[in-house]
């Protein structure tokens, strides 16, 4: 009888150490998947929308500089070597993450900044006074457009920062909780454990005095 009881002790107590053993390893991969949204939030975060926002931000300087450098009425001003900077920025950002709507807003940029250097050769060869006046309209318009595309970009960046942070947020307040539960968990299988174990052993031992 002794025998046959300490047996079943032992399953018992196998079966909870069993219990408490995947509860631990099944928790451990809930928080390595929090653990691993998290880092790729804040990889996101720094790759697709602080350097993101660093280029827009040196995009816009660019334009800005573009603007006044045609505010007057020299024909000859060179801005190649600016324009060879925006290219470059161009191309490091299409190397970020885009949404779909910042894919749309980044290739109306590609397309105004087409159009500025087109404009911006023709004002070079032309003589006739209206035809100056008509590209010079052209190419202050395209630099306005170039300013909206970069202004809506920024706000994306905003935007898109606020929800990979939020969502990375949100991540540890549920492996909080669940590291919550894992303790009270582990604190009722130790009970029920406790409750088995001593039961089983005292029990036999009143029907044996009996």
């Amino acid at each position: 009888m002794d025998k046959k009881l300490t047996l079943s002790n032992r399953i018992n107590i196998t079966l909870g150490l069993l219990a408490v053993f995947l509860l631990v390893l099944g928790t451990n991969r809930v928080d390595q998947l929090h653990f691993d949204t998290v880092q790729n939030a804040l990889t996101t975060v720094y790759k697709d929308r602080v350097l993101a926002q660093d280029y827009i931000f040196k995009m816009n300087n660019i334009v800005h500089e573009k603007k006044i450098l045609h505010s007057g009425n020299d024909r000859t001003v060179n801005t190649s070597l600016k324009n060879e900077e925006f290219e470059r920025l161009i191309s490091l950002f299409a190397e970020t993450e885009l949404t779909t709507a910042e894919s749309r807003t980044f290739k109306s940029l590609r397309a105004h900044f087409d159009t500025y250097k087109e404009n911006e050769r023709k004002i070079r060869t032309l003589t006739a006074i209206d035809d100056y006046d008509n590209v010079r309209v052209r190419l202050k318009n395209a630099l306005d457009e170039l300013n909206q595309d970069l202004y809506t970009l920024g706000e994306i960046q905003i935007s898109e920062t606020r929800k990979t942070t939020g969502l990375a947020q949100k991540s540890l307040d549920n492996n909080s909780m669940l590291a919550s539960l894992e303790i009270w968990f582990l604190l009722i299988i130790g009970i029920v454990l406790q409750f088995v174990i001593f039961y089983r052993v005292s029990k036999p031992k009143k029907e044996t005095t009996a």
